[in-house]
């Protein structure tokens, strides 16, 4: 038993006035500690887990599971305390009933690991949330001893999950994977890419991204899956420069969006920055091989410059 119910337990009990009729008793202590833990859930994203299964605990403290572990216990007691700090019936049977089916070993597991854990996954083992109804009727059918072994199964799952290696997260998909449960869209995967692109407007969604993209293994993996990434990025870059300092970029093409002027910009600087090296350098870091191929490479680069010194000074340059 937990510290907080025995503490909730040595409380003035409380009859709360809007309930006497349906016998409703939980002490003010209770009800105040409550909705406190509800503000914690509705601010604190990363404390979600564990505040719910606090929230469970409380619940189990205003009416105990009986003897069976599928009892409601009194639901007009549950719906009144439910009321009074804020959630509805249904969360708190479903927080208690968690809280009841994670008893204090999974609880100190899933404290000592370094993988994250969110309270979906959490619910997904205690209560088999997303497997199909014939399938959850089907175990609630059960003998008490089967139903614990196929919950007790579950958990086992994702203690297997928390010990792989490299592991730093369990998304509720992939337990529900993991357990045959049907997949459940979350808010984000089920919305549209207009309605993703929608949140930027939001200054805390268009920081958090700004500082996800201009991470550099974002950018490396990003590049190597798709070899124009690095184009639209800069692109994107060169638009808004132009925005912000138009005076310090009069050299930046007009066209911004073309696509062809700018690679080619790109590989004007790239050879910019091999030619500035230093002969010592280069021979420090190539091979032979590498040598005979630059030094063919820049004999083809000496003709292809006397082209284009004739073709400019015939006037050629600048067609667009």
């Amino acid at each position: 038993m937990s510290e907080a119910r025995s503490t909730f337990r040595a409380m003035t009990d409380w009859i709360e006035p809007c309930a006497r009729e349906a016998g409703t008793v939980y002490s003010s202590e209770q009800v105040e500690h409550g909705r406190k833990l509800v503000a914690r859930d509705d601010l604190l994203t990363s404390e979600k887990q564990r505040t719910r299964v606090e929230i469970g605990d409380l619940l189990l403290d205003v009416a105990p599971m009986g003897n069976d572990e599928s009892s409601d216990g009194s639901r007009e007691l549950i719906k009144a305390f439910a009321r009074e700090i804020g959630i509805t019936a249904e969360m708190a049977r479903e927080y208690r009933c968690v809280s009841f089916r994670c008893d204090s070993a999974l609880r100190q597991a899933l404290t000592e690991s370094d993988v994250t854990v969110s309270y979906s996954v959490v619910r997904e083992a205690a209560l088999g949330f997303s497997l199909a109804k014939e399938v959850r009727d089907a175990e609630n059918a059960l003998p008490k001893e089967h139903r614990e072994l196929r919950c007790r199964a579950r958990w086992e799952t994702l203690l297997r999950m928390l010990q792989e290696p490299d592991r730093r997260r369990v998304t509720a998909q992939e337990f529900r994977a993991a357990i045959g449960a049907r997949p459940i869209p979350n808010s984000a995967s089920a919305m549209t890419p207009e309605k993703i692109v929608e949140q930027l407007d939001r200054p805390d969604v268009r920081s958090a991204v700004m500082a996800s993209v201009m991470e550099p293994t974002f950018l490396v993996e990003a590049f190597a899956a798709d070899p124009m990434a690095e184009l639209k990025v800069r692109d994107s870059l060169a638009q808004a420069a132009q925005v912000m300092a138009p005076t310090k970029n009069a050299s930046l093409p007009r066209e911004t969006d073309d696509r062809l002027l700018l690679e080619f910009r790109r590989r004007v600087n790239l050879l910019h920055g091999l030619v500035e090296m230093h002969p010592e350098q280069v021979i420090n870091i190539a091979d032979e091989d590498m040598l005979n191929d630059l030094e063919t490479a820049c004999e083809g680069v000496a003709h292809w410059a006397r082209r284009l010194h004739s073709a400019r000074t015939s006037g050629q340059a600048g067609v667009r």
